[in-house]
This record gives C-alpha cells, structure tokens and sequence, in this order.
C-alpha cells in the first residue's frame, strides 16, 4: 500500500469544492445547522467571562481538541455542550490545578467527556500537557504562540509528533498530530480566539469525512486500500494546500463544508439532500479507517435503498 496507489483528479476536486462552497451559502439542507463545537466554544468563553479567566476558553480548547479523534465529533460536542457540567470540572482545563490534582484527573476527565473508541489514551497526557504550559509557559498558552512568533505554520510544525520520534525529539505537547494541529490552529482564527499570521496557508484538518468525498466523487481514485497516512496526509495535504492558494479558496470554509456533507450527508445516507449526489458514485465504510488505518474504497451500498 502506498501512494502509487492513488490518482489525483486536480480539476475534480477543485469542482468538488466549488459546488459545495455554492450550496453552503444558500444555507439550505445540510447546512442549517451550526458547526457542533459552536455551541461548546461559546460556552468556554462565556464560562471564562463568569470567572474572570480570560484564558479559560483558549485553553479549554486547546486540552478538548487532543478529544476530537476516534469519536463522533458531532455527539462528543452535544455530550459536553453543557454549562452545569463545565461549571463542575471547569479545573481540567486549568493547568495550575491539574497538577494539585494529579490523582482525580483522569477520573474527572472520564466524567466530563465520556469518550469514545481510543480517546481515553488522551487522558494520559493529560497531566504533561498541562505540566508543560504551566512551567515552560507561565500557565498561559499565548506564550507559546508568542514562542513560535505567532505563527500558524510554525505553531502546526512544533505541535506534530513525527513518527518514531526519539524522547529530544518530541515536540513540548502531546497528542497532537497533522490532523489536530490543524484542526485546532482553524479553531483558533475561526472563532477569534487569537490573531496568527498565516492560518490561511496550512490546509486543511484532513479526515475521513474529507477523505471519503473526494473518493467517492473521484477527486482521487484508490486502486486498492490504502493507508490512511498516505491517502490524508501525503496525498490530500499538498495537493488541497496548492489548490487553496492557487484558487484563493479559503482552507477553513472548505474543511467546515466538506466535513459537513460527510457527517450530515453521507454518515446518514441522505444522499437527495447532497448538492454532490450527481457526482458521486459510491459509498464507503468507516470501519476499514478505524479498525485498519486504510480507506478502502469499494462501494458498501451507495446506490441500495
């Protein structure tokens, strides 16, 4: 498995874009409804404002987003869009507690977020994570944008732990890799948590929702499965990251929009609501990306009523 594996239909994935970009602003269909940490991340920040915290929110952010993997994004936000239940362990999210706490973090953290699939191994870096922004950064995660010179690209680089990394050299935080990097730097310039230089310039939070649309409308084409790494990260990255710039296409409406169809779309085979329904031609299975680390893109039922 491997890259050769996959072809690259440059000009359908930029009419891929284009016509869902052109759906999402009738705010139609899939498109009612907000984006779901929405609700969550105005909740952060009106917690923060209740407690004289203005650091709450950013950083409460920052930890759930080591969350968003393995999961359903869209039932973890609904499960944790609660005001009672943020009021209640509002503390794993400030490093300074969290480390007098030590012995009830994980256990908090099971409370708040009941996770998903393998999301509980997060909970085990719990701990560094907030040990590292409260000594090496002053409690204070603007200090490491400060560090990184408020810039998103070297932000994205110094949180990604490559693979295999020895111990020297891994990155201060863990947890993070392309896809959450990613995802959380478009959080940040999204909903105004933070003024970086060149948020525009990264590409996008590849994943499967993501992945799965542009193979089943042949945006890329698969020969056989193929590893998840290589179809998101060496594939997808560069050539979605070129098209942006050179179509000057904003990465954070195209990764709200894509991801949208995938979840509301195709997750729940309403496939006559889809603005891609005429171009696509399959439907594939999440189970090969979870269980095997692969998209396998044979068709499990598109077509079956």
């Amino acid at each position: 498995m491997g890259i050769e594996a996959i072809k690259v239909n440059r000009g359908r994935i930029i009419e891929v874009i284009n016509t869902s970009l052109k759906d999402k602003e009738k705010g139609q269909g899939f498109f009612k409804e907000i984006p779901p940490e929405q609700n969550y991340i105005d909740l952060l920040k009106k917690h923060g404002e209740e407690i004289g915290d203005d650091k709450f929110a950013l950083h409460a952010l920052f930890f759930t987003t080591t969350i968003v993997r393995g999961d359903d994004t869209e039932q973890l936000f609904k499960r944790i869009a609660n005001d009672n239940l943020i009021k209640k362990f509002d503390w794993i999210f400030k490093p300074d507690d969290v480390l007098k706490r030590q012995d009830e973090v994980i256990d908090a953290c099971f409370q708040f977020f009941r996770p998903g699939g393998y999301n509980s191994d997060a909970f085990q870096q719990w701990i560094h994570n907030s040990d590292v922004l409260e000594n090496k950064f002053g409690g204070d995660l603007k200090n490491y944008f400060e560090f990184h010179h408020n810039d998103a690209t070297e932000i994205i680089n110094a949180l990604i732990v490559k693979p295999r990394a020895k111990t020297f050299e891994k990155p201060d935080f863990r947890r993070f890799g392309p896809k959450l990097s990613r995802l959380f730097i478009q959080w940040v310039g999204q909903y105004g948590f933070y003024n970086l230089k060149n948020v525009d310039k990264n590409g996008i939070p590849v994943d499967f929702q993501i992945g799965r649309i542009l193979i089943q409308t042949k945006g890329i084409e698969l020969s056989k499965p193929t590893k998840t790494y290589d179809v998101s990260h060496r594939t997808l990255l560069p050539v979605l990251t070129d098209i942006f710039a050179a179509e000057n296409i904003s990465p954070q409406l195209v990764s709200e929009t894509l991801w949208t169809i995938g979840s509301r779309g195709c997750n729940k085979k309403r496939h006559q609501l889809c603005p891609l329904e005429n171009m696509c031609t399959s439907l594939i299975s999440r189970d090969p990306y979870d269980d095997g680390g692969v998209f396998d893109p044979r068709d499990v039922g598109r077509f079956k009523i």
